[in-house]
């Protein structure tokens, strides 16, 4: 093989590669490399007259089915006859019908892939819409179903706090669970239009500010029976949390609720200086363990690595009788 015959075939190959990118570029090159080689035939060789049909049937596998039929009419005319030696008409109409033949095959062949591939997407995406109904009609579903449960649950409490008048820790204790209820009510709405969203749509996190992240602690904490103190302040805050830190705090609540003794004070503060805001939550320690079945699916672990992503410090540790955590963040890390 001649230098002039593999950079032929190379020619040849890189086209082929080419072909579905740029199916007309690679076609209109190809019929001009089947015109040099008419032209300098000892440069012909196998691999380029095979190269023919294969770029046909890659034209057309792109959409170009006309394209390709054209262009293996060019280059099985051209292939056969030589307009530099004056030959016009094919010697050999044997080897020209098979060599038509092939081409044909080729233009065929690649009709046919793009059908199969085009009946693959088809179906794909059937399928895709399917699930996505699916998934739409359960979430309504469950959506229904658990605000039916919930609004039950918000007028058996406010029935219970009108009906309570003699009995004021009572009457606090349903309307807190009213109130925590109503809240799981948008939560349950915020996870159903997460749900409805595409999937590579990251989730919109629940904005809430400061005062309100307190309030929905302090509210789920004296749901379960306990005295919080020192998040009055907290409520006017109109800063927010970077996203996120809601779920710091449902595991520090969770935690509390779980190990914290029955009735006691929970210490819940937040400090704001110049350039960070603190939060803290204190409470004692129980002698036996709580509620083991709740759980906020977060853990210390990842609450820590949560604040830290956003350059604040976390600790959380026993401190004499008392579980005490507290969690730094700067200041340009929260949102007005």
């Amino acid at each position: 093989m001649t230098w002039q015959q593999l950079a032929v075939n190379l020619t040849a190959v890189a086209l082929l590669a080419s072909a579905q990118r740029w199916p007309i570029a690679s076609g209109i090159i190809m019929i001009g490399l089947f015109i040099f080689i008419s032209a300098a035939e000892e440069v012909r060789s196998l691999t380029m007259i095979l190269s023919a049909p294969f770029l046909v049937s890659l034209v057309a596998m792109v959409g170009r089915p006309r394209a390709a039929a054209a262009f293996a009419i060019a280059i099985g005319y051209i292939s056969a006859t030589s307009p530099f030696t004056g030959r016009w008409v094919p010697n050999d109409f044997t080897g020209v019908a098979i060599f038509f033949v092939a081409l044909a095959a080729g233009w065929w062949g690649g009709i046919y892939l793009r059908r199969l591939r085009l009946q693959h997407a088809a179906n794909q995406q059937r399928l895709r819409d399917d699930m996505e109904e699916r998934r739409e009609r359960l979430a309504q579903a469950l959506h229904d179903s658990v605000a039916t449960t919930l609004t039950s649950v918000v007028m058996r409490a406010e029935t219970l706090a009108l009906t309570s008048s003699g009995n004021d820790d009572a009457r606090e204790t349903a309307e807190n669970i009213a109130d925590e209820t109503r809240q799981a009510m948008q939560e349950v709405r915020h996870l159903l239009h997460f749900m409805k969203e595409d999937d590579g749509v990251s989730p919109a996190p629940l904005n809430r500010t400061i005062g309100e992240q307190v309030s929905v602690s302090t509210r789920l904490l004296e749901s379960h029976g306990f005295k919080v103190e020192g998040a009055e302040a907290a409520k006017a805050c109109r800063w927010s949390f970077p996203p996120g830190f809601e779920q710091v705090f449902t595991e520090l609540s969770t935690n509390a609720i779980k190990y914290a003794e029955p009735g006691s004070v929970i210490e819940l503060k937040i400090r704001k200086t110049e350039t960070t805001l603190s939060c803290s939550m204190a409470n004692s320690m129980r002698p036996g363990r709580g509620p083991s079945h709740m759980s906020s699916r977060l853990g210390l672990r990842e609450s820590r690595a949560l604040v830290t992503r956003h350059n604040g410090t976390f600790k959380a540790s026993r401190v004499g009788d008392q579980w005490v955590a507290e969690f730094t963040v700067p200041e340009h890390s929260l949102r007005r």
